[in-house]
């Protein structure tokens, strides 16, 4: 038996929604689907660009984080009259693509539900077990391997030959267009509990379950999957936090760079696998609990070469705006260059790499442009630890009289001075943050910037004491 999948909302059907237990069912019913995206949850906003809207996406569309996305990916297996285990194969879907043409859901080869029940058929149900994931990507069957580079961050499936719960294995790509809001479907609001009339057993999925054992419903019904966020959405802002007291300054001075060397958080972790059937991460060689480790951005190394060389490993998603790229050029008593590359400012910018990102005019974005990449996030996997950050960054000023002292360029003379700084995120409490899945969270990083003051106070000349000191006679 075979099984389709249709328009989100279905059209009127000639045959009656519910068959007599002892009528024979003459056309074979399609399975149809509906998709909905789950809002996530934050303080200020919605976590996560993954909308029901997003996810119609045609194919070959253009959507930041979905390169070709069309739709989600179902798993489907049949167990015939048994109840589905470990030791079941997706012999009925594996990873089918449910795309939306603009105005229904589709699919090819079109399949249908199970057709025992009732009549001359068989006295036992036929149970279809379903698990769907989205954004859709393309695998090979076999290897359960992606079938394209630039599917950002789900790079593979559980193949066709593997038995039990189907997983999605994610890695955190730190390009800010690369992003992939990873989701997994689970039964909606009210559940599933649509049956066709004497049927036994009968459906009973309950909301946010996923659909586990279904017998043929009714014709009229469809599985709808409510897509929940899998992942935390984290945006990281960082700038230069300035004097704040008397003889302030609003800026760095014309000859200060601050470059960011590093950033290692601590808190969750950037790989791993999602089982479509618990909505829970496992490490990727195994099914324990996935677990936080420090993850950290760029190498940190103060070799004259930072953010240079790919060789040396050492951009690995930092914003390119704040790491030392590029030799400086003065003019003898100020720095001339680089002039568009000015490190860590007063002016807040993203943390991670957004010069990719897709402006409709790049050499003049629009102000809705530019706050949207400010507060664009990466997605990692929640672990239930402390998020802590530590951050290494060179404070660098420009000075010709330091004829001996030079900057990161390893040519210019002037004082560098390191800053190594660990704390733990908070939201304005005691507690530290701890990252939950669909919900999105922003951490402002303020470098604290205070210039060396200098006060003078000249004291008069004083009157000092007359001393007469005795000669000896012969002198």
């Amino acid at each position: 038996m075979m099984m389709a999948v249709t328009t989100m909302v279905m059209t009127a059907c000639s045959a009656v929604d519910e068959q007599p237990e002892n009528e024979q069912v003459v056309v074979p019913e399609a399975v149809s689907f509906g998709a909905y995206v789950n809002r996530g949850t934050t303080r200020a906003g919605v976590g996560g660009p993954l909308t029901t809207d997003s996810l119609t996406t045609l194919p070959n569309a253009s959507y930041l984080g979905y390169h070709n996305t069309a739709g989600f990916g179902v798993f489907a297996y049949y167990t015939d009259g048994t109840r589905y285990s470990q030791l079941s194969l997706p012999n009925f879907m594996y990873n089918q693509q449910v795309a939306w043409d603009g105005s229904n859901w589709t699919y090819s080869p079109i399949k249908y539900w199970p057709n025992e029940f009732g009549g001359g058929g068989s006295s036992e149900a036929d149970f279809l077990t379903f698990f769907a994931y989205a954004p859709y990507v393309d695998v090979s069957p076999t290897t359960g391997l992606v079938t394209a580079n630039d599917r950002c961050g789900i790079f593979g499936l559980t193949s066709s030959k593997e038995s039990g719960d189907p997983v999605v294995k994610y890695h955190t790509n730190y390009d800010l267009t690369k992003q992939v809001d990873l989701c997994y479907g689970v039964a909606p609001a009210g559940g599933f509990s649509n049956t066709v009339t004497g049927a036994n057993p009968v459906n009973d999925i309950a909301e946010g379950q996923p659909y586990i054992d279904v017998v043929k419903p009714t014709i009229s019904s469809r599985i709808q999957f409510n897509f929940k966020h899998a992942l935390a959405a984290l945006n990281v802002q960082i700038d230069a936090d300035m004097d704040v007291v008397s003889h302030a300054a609003s800026s760095l001075d014309a000859n200060t760079r601050i470059w960011v060397r590093s950033v290692t958080f601590d808190g969750f972790a950037d790989k791993g696998q999602l089982n479509l059937n618990i909505g829970g991460w496992n490490n990727l060689d195994c099914d324990c609990d996935v677990e936080s480790r420090p993850i950290t951005i760029y190498d940190g190394r103060r070799d004259r070469y930072e953010g240079v060389s790919a060789s040396l490993n050492e951009t690995a998603g930092l914003n390119p705006t704040i790491v030392q790229s590029t030799k400086y050029v003065t003019d003898g008593t100020t720095i001339t260059s680089p002039a568009t590359t000015l490190g860590v400012t007063n002016t807040p910018v993203n943390l991670f790499d957004t010069s990719g990102w897709p402006y409709a005019n790049p050499a003049s974005p629009t102000d809705e442009e530019i706050e949207k990449a400010l507060a664009a996030p990466i997605y990692v996997i929640p672990t239930n630890q402390p998020l802590r950050v530590n951050i290494v960054y060179d404070v660098e000023t420009y000075d010709p009289k330091l004829v001996s002292q030079y900057l990161s360029d390893g040519s210019t003379n002037g004082s560098t001075i390191e800053n190594n700084i660990t704390a733990y995120i908070t939201d304005g409490s005691s507690d530290p943050i701890v990252l939950e899945a669909g919900k999105a969270y922003t951490v402002n990083l303020h470098l604290g910037m205070t210039s060396v003051k200098m006060e003078a106070e000249v004291t008069e000349w004083g009157v000092g004491a007359t001393a007469t000191v005795p000669l000896p006679d012969n002198e």
